[in-house]
């Protein structure tokens, strides 16, 4: 593959972090120009290998049932490609490209990438007709020597037979049996220990997990401190500066406790609650009329706002993005590739007779499986050859941005057991983290407990890879991943008990007992440290914490299941309408390629409209507190009125202050900018649900001897305002039933609305409220707005609680024409390196099927060999032994012990190690063999091909395993399901189900 000359070298500071962050392999050896060229540094270290992501594309709704199965599953079909590249024409429609593979991702940090080939046609756009460099050359890495499994060489490839692996490349699914496998061996190990340093070691490994947590625990509450603060400051900034301490925010520039809250909602033309707060309008232009004085006002807010906005999305564009190659046949749509690229003449090399077994020659055109193993031949008319993708063909790309957005439903999807390196590192921790602060400063409708969640899971990522215990191990990493997502809720909603729900209910795909103590440790000591912290100054742990001592009457539970209602619908609505605007206006407009125009926009309009609202131009944390705060006896404020003919013209306001927070929020979600939704969320809720106290309470007011107020009536109290109700809870139903709409959270989300009211009188209204607002939901839109935002990211996630009615048997899903290897051939190293080739440009498979074919040409099962376990054997061998082409060798007489392989020594000394074990076995056999029997998977997971569905999937989900092997009743080998095609089964059912 030849090199793109429009290529330059990044920054030698330049430095990457990825999800796990992983150590070196050591391996730099190329295999051949393909290695040299294309995989620069295959699999020595995570950020030195390639991936490539695909979407899944739409099926037409003429097809049949089968045909649409096989095509789904195959993705041949010229149309279906055609189809795809209409509705998007940026995406790849390579269906076979569900999950990422190893072999062609083009994947840089920004800084490179933007220095090189896709320099910019301005500031604010991301495209450019530039031509995209097919390589990225290594970045500076962490010097760690030792590859992933090296501590238990032995036992993985003698004992068990689960053999070694490698790091696991991005967008690749974790091997949950392996990860126990190892775990248990490490166990073993411990225990095996005698004597005073025996019992110590097993005393500190049972104790790393809780030091890890507590470690996380108490950075996450330093770091939401820090954000806390720096975010205050900034949203003041907007409208002066305080006398006292430039850096200080208004409501400390002369703080008391008593003249804290009021100081929130002050308008920006006086300082009389605050003497030493220093307006803009009095620095600009201390004389003139009022109306002069407003415009310099809001021109020096827009000004700032913007400012903030975009320094927040620069930040997400150029720190934190990272390279996907889409892989795609048919480009002659796409607007990403320059002209002269598309009628590029590109060679295709030959691919025959690698596919399978040389006794039995298959085409390796017809991807189809044959009739005795899939009835889908019978049904369907249609047989069709693909496009066999060149490698070097130009390829799409897709940018991911890791800091943007809120970070659940990626985390969602790590949690489930797939690795997205670079999403939860320390430059993403960074950029995450000083961007939430200008983003939400900004005023736009966003909030910050969504990417709290995302902070501190990078945090717990991080200091994971202090503990070799959890860094080698990736299962184990995720359960500390889960009680670092437990702290972030924790520490945005002071809600220790709220976190570890929200964690199980909402985040975790694993979650056992000991993860559920470790989870609730971590939570409680990020919220004791954020209350020791206390950046508000009030002795509270989130700002919009309350407390109330009224009791709530019976008829209000009518009212509540109102809300309920209301905010399902609204929350249902909400993310159909964020997912159809991400599809078809922010991915197939003009704002695809200038997310931070976008940003800016959106950041106009907010400002445009909110100026002028006194509850627009509060931050989103103040504007929940105002709505859900009880009225004190004699508060004079706009909120607490005590005439009732200011209810109309305040409920209206506050109508339409939801209305148009709603429709900002939709804009606002999912742009390139650090941006979370539960509070505004909690905002439209709380407006709608204090609008509707008001109504209550007016209605007493004029009719109080309705039946209906007669608990009211009895205890009724002098003035208006609360003689009956009180807004305020109705605004916390509000808030709890419009949030439970938009996520579809229930248990967590109760429990975390009481631990900010720290009452349990409330606690069943809230929970009335939340369960039918989720039904509601449910009954208008089954996907909560991260399930839609998983589908519109195309990420792989297997969802554990989802139910699917499979119509469909194995052997119609199965690859039946899956590339093998068939161990009598004893193929050659060059081979080797055209399967790898062939399966890294035309397949989504991670790996090859190990079979043994007799006379007659059954084939049984021995083993699996993972792409990337393979590439990086052959990587270690040395060039002069490369020049031999010897032969390898997948099964081993010998054990792992008598190898003499070192996989902790350096680059050059295990490359020795190769040649010397090969060089033994040229003593002994006049051919050449390189015995890579300890990468093998030699227990491989095997079903028969008559097993119901149903099992097959809770192998999947229950088991987590990578893929099933297909036999047939006398245990012949007939065909392997691997996750990601299980995934596009799934997805297919889904769209079945739709368009039926």
């Amino acid at each position: 593959m030849k090199s793109n000359p429009n290529y330059q070298e990044p920054l030698e500071e330049e430095e990457e972090e990825e999800e796990s962050n992983p150590p070196d392999q050591q391996s730099r050896r190329p295999l051949n120009q393909f290695h040299k060229k294309h995989h620069s540094s295959p699999y020595s270290h995570p950020r030195h290998r390639f991936s490539k992501k695909q979407s899944i594309s739409r099926l037409s709704d003429h097809q049949s049932t089968s045909s649409q199965l096989h095509h789904f599953l195959s993705n041949s079909s010229s149309s279906i490609q055609n189809q795809n590249q209409e509705r998007n024409p940026i995406l790849s429609n390579h269906l076979n490209y569900h999950t990422i593979s190893h072999s062609s991702i083009n994947r840089t940090s920004s800084r490179s990438f933007h220095q090189s080939a896709r320099r910019l046609p301005d500031w604010l756009s991301i495209y450019s007709n530039s031509q995209i460099p097919e390589s990225r050359p290594p970045s500076i890495s962490i010097n760690r020597k030792a590859v992933y499994d090296a501590e238990f060489k032995d036992e993985l490839a003698g004992q068990s037979g689960n053999g070694m692996r490698v790091w696991y490349d991005t967008y690749t699914s974790v091997d949950w049996l392996h990860e126990h496998v190892k775990q248990s061996i490490r166990r073993k190990k411990l225990n095996q220990l005698v004597g005073f340093r025996g019992r110590l070691r097993r005393t500190w490994d049972k104790s790393q997990g809780w030091v890890l947590v507590t470690m996380i625990g108490m950075v996450t509450a330093l770091m939401a401190g820090l954000i806390v603060s720096l975010e205050m400051w900034l949203f003041d900034l907007k409208e002066g500066y305080c006398a006292s301490g430039w850096m200080t925010p208004k409501r400390f520039c002369s703080f008391s406790s008593s003249s804290f809250i009021q100081t929130w909602s002050t308008s920006l033309t006086t300082t009389s609650s605050c003497p030493n707060w220093i307006l803009w309008t009095d620095v600009v232009s201390s004389d003139g009329s009022d109306t002069h004085r407003r415009f310099v006002g809001y021109s020096v807010y827009l000004f700032i706002a913007l400012c903030f906005a975009g320094l927040s999305s620069i930040m997400t564009v150029y720190l934190s993005s990272s390279e996907s190659v889409y892989s795609a046949k048919d480009r002659s749509h796409d607007p990403s590739i320059p002209s002269s690229s598309k009628t590029l003449q590109t060679s295709k090399p030959s691919y025959e007779n690698i596919r399978h077994c040389e006794s039995v020659p298959q085409s390796p055109e017809i991807h189809q499986p044959s009739s005795s193993s899939s009835p889908l031949n019978e049904e369907s008319d249609e047989t069709y050859v693909p496009n066999e993708p060149s490698v070097t063909t130009p390829r799409a790309h897709k940018v991911a941005y890791f800091a943007a957005g809120s970070g659940i439903p990626e985390i969602k999807c790590i949690l489930s057991g797939f690795v997205i390196r670079g999403y939860l590192g320390s430059w993403t921790l960074f950029t995450k983290s000083f961007g939430l602060a200008l983003s939400v400063a900004s005023g736009l409708s966003l909030g910050k407990e969504g990417p709290l969640v995302h902070i501190a899971s990078c945090i717990g990522n991080i200091f994971t890879r202090w503990f070799k215990k959890f860094d080698r191990n990736e299962a184990k990493r995720r359960e500390v991943l889960s009680a670092a997502c437990a702290a972030g809720v924790s520490v945005a909603f002071g809600a220790p008990i709220g976190g570890v729900l929200f964690s199980l209910e909402e985040v975790s795909y694993f979650f056992p007992p000991r993860v559920m103590w470790r989870s609730c440790w971590c939570a409680l000591v990020a919220a004791a440290t954020l209350r020791v912290l206390d950046p508000f100054k009030t002795g509270k742990t989130v700002l919009f914490e309350v407390t109330y001592d009224r009791q709530w009457y019976l008829f209000e539970l009518i009212g509540f299941v109102l809300l309920g209602i209301l905010g399902g619908v609204l929350g249902a609505w909400f993310a159909q309408i964020n997912f159809w605007w991400t599809q078809n206006v922010r991915k197939r407009t003009w704002l695809q390629f200038h997310p931070i125009a976008e940003v800016l926009i959106v950041t106009l309009v907010t400002v445009l409209l909110g100026f002028f609202n006194q509850y627009l131009r509060m931050s989103g944390s103040e504007l929940v507190y105002e709505m859900i705060a009880e009225c004190k006896t004699n508060e004079s404020k706009d909120l607490c009125i005590h005439d009732p003919n200011q209810t109309g013209p305040l409920i209206l306001s506050l109508t339409i202050t939801a209305l148009l927070k709603f429709l900002l929020t939709i804009v606002t979600f999912g742009i390139k900018c650090p941006a979370g939704i539960f509070i505004p969320s909690l905002s439209i809720g709380a407006l709608l649900g204090r609008s509707l106290g008001l109504f209550i309470e007016f209605g007493f007011h004029r009719f109080p001897h309705l039946g209906i107020f007669h608990q009211c009536f009895l205890n009724r109290t002098d003035g208006f305002g609360e003689a009956c109700v009180l807004p305020g809870v109705w605004a916390m139903v509000g808030s709890a039933a419009m949030l439970a709409g938009v996520t579809r959270s229930t248990v967590s989300l109760v429990v975390i609305v009481m631990e900010l009211t720290g009452s349990l009188v409330y606690i069943l209204p809230i929970a009335i409220s939340v369960l039918v607002a989720k039904t509601t939901a449910d009954a208008i839109e089954s996907r909560s707005i991260y399930d839609l935002v998983i589908e519109a990211s195309d990420l792989p996630y297997l969802d554990a609680k989802s139910s699917h009615l499979h119509s469909e048997r194995p052997s119609e899903i199965m690859d039946s024409e899956a590339m093998t290897i068939c161990l009598e051939d004893r193929l050659k190293i060059s081979e080797i390196q055209k399967k790898i080739e062939y399966l890294s440009s035309s397949s989504s498979a991670g790996g090859f099927p190990l079979v043994s074919q007799d006379e007659v040409g059954d084939q049984r099962i021995l083993g699996y060999i993972g792409r990337s376990e393979l590439e990086h054997g052959i990587s270690l061998i040395s060039e002069k032994v490369l020049k031999l082409d010897p032969s390898i060798k997948f099964q081993s007489e010998k054990e792992m012990v008598d190898l003499d392989l070192d996989l902790d020594l350096g680059e050059e000394e295990e490359s020795r190690a190769f040649v010397g074990r090969t060089s033994r076995v040229e003593n002994d056999d006049e051919d050449e063999e390189v015995d890579l029997s300890y990468l093998v998977d030699h227990a491989p997971v095997t079903v028969s091909v008559k097993s119901p569905m149903e099992l097959l999937h809770e192998m999947f989900v229950r088991l987590g395993v990578r893929y099933l092997v297909i036999q047939d009743e006398r245990g012949l080998y007939l065909g392997i399901i691997e996750r990601n095609r299980w995934l596009r089964y799934l997805s297919w059912i889904e769209h079945r189900k739709k368009s039926t």
